[in-house]
Parts: C-alpha cells; structure tokens; sequence
C-alpha cells in the first residue's frame, strides 16, 4: 500500500498514533468548513443534533459556543475519533450535553425520528452506499427534520464516482424524501440541506 493510500485510510477510519495526528490535523484544517456550514444551520433551544462521523470532535465544539441550549450527539465508527472527539470536548460530556459513541452509520443506535438536526462535515464522500446510509440517517430524523452535508467540492470530485454535481445531489435528496432542498457553494466549498 502507498503512503498517500495508506493516509487516505487514516482520514476514513483514524486508528493508533496516526490516526490521532490525522485528527488533530482534521480539526484545524477543517474548522474553517465547520464555521461555514454551521453558519447556514438553523437550529432552536431544545433541538437534539447529531453529528455523523464526528472525528476530533471540532465541529461539535463549535455548536456549543453558537447555541448552549441543544443537546448534542456524534457518531463515529473510529475508536480513535471517539477517544480524541471525548478529550477535545470533556467538560461538555461531564455535564451531558454532548454525547459521543462509537457507532456505524449503517446502524445508527437511535430510534426513529430522534433528531431534529443531522451534520455529515467533510465525510459522506467516504460512504460506501450513499443513499443506503441516508436512508438510515432518514429514518432518525424528526418530521420537519434537517439533514445537512457539507464537503469541499475538489473532495467530492475526487472520492466520488457518482452525486458530483448539484443536481445529482438534489436528486438523491428527492429519491430519499427530502424536501425543499438548499445548494449552497462558495470557491471551495458545498453546502446541501434537506428538510424531511
């Protein structure tokens, strides 16, 4: 395996000292999509949230300093994205409002229409099966709910073969049953909602 495929593999699923680096690294070099895509989130007092593949546990972090009053879940199959997203946001674990736990998208360990609110950041390009893992993320999510992916678009190009493009990806949001759904791009970066 090469260095550059072997690192692709530490972004997936993070394990050991690597892992814990690619992390860190995930964390900084991320936050400025995490402020973007948090910044387009609508979210009220009360609104239970779920952070799908929450790595170093950034973009949680953020969420708090933008809303105190949600309750706040991440889910990661990673156990060393739970170790460090558990570090990076202590003090908000000890006192319950946020909850981490190692976990698969292809079973999400919550019944249905749990959340109000789901985040998918820098991550769904990953996924094996896309529309199978919406269709579960779907099923969690509250009547009225909001599930929202948010990526850098050179990401996108390069991991994907398919739900590229915008209409694509407007088109598998229908196909899951979402609707009114947002697009939403700057130079760099994308931004899709869907309202179930």
């Amino acid at each position: 395996m090469s260095i550059f495929n072997y690192l692709i593999e530490q972004s997936i699923k993070p394990k050991g000292h690597i892992g814990r680096i690619m992390l860190k690294i995930m964390n900084t070099a991320h936050k400025r999509i995490f402020i973007f895509g948090i910044e387009n989130i609508n979210f009220l007092d009360g609104y239970k949230l779920l952070d799908v593949g929450f790595g170093g546990g950034m973009a949680l972090k953020l969420f708090t300093k933008k809303n105190k009053h949600i309750k706040l879940y991440g889910i990661d199959f990673s156990e060393e994205a739970l170790k460090t997203g558990s570090k990076n946001n202590k003090k908000d674990i000890e006192c319950g409002k946020i909850t981490l736990l190692q976990a698969d998208i292809e079973k999400i360990p919550f019944p249905d229409y749990h959340f109000d609110i789901i985040t998918a950041f820098q991550t769904h390009y990953y996924w094996q099966d896309l529309d199978n893992k919406m269709k579960e993320i779907y099923r969690v999510l509250n009547r009225n709910g909001q599930f929202i992916i948010v990526a850098e678009k050179y990401k996108i190009n390069y991991h994907m073969e398919k739900y590229k493009t915008e209409n694509e990806l407007k088109q598998l949001f229908i196909e899951i049953g979402f609707k009114q759904i947002e697009y939403k791009e700057t130079k760099v970066n994308m931004l899709i909602k869907g309202l179930k």
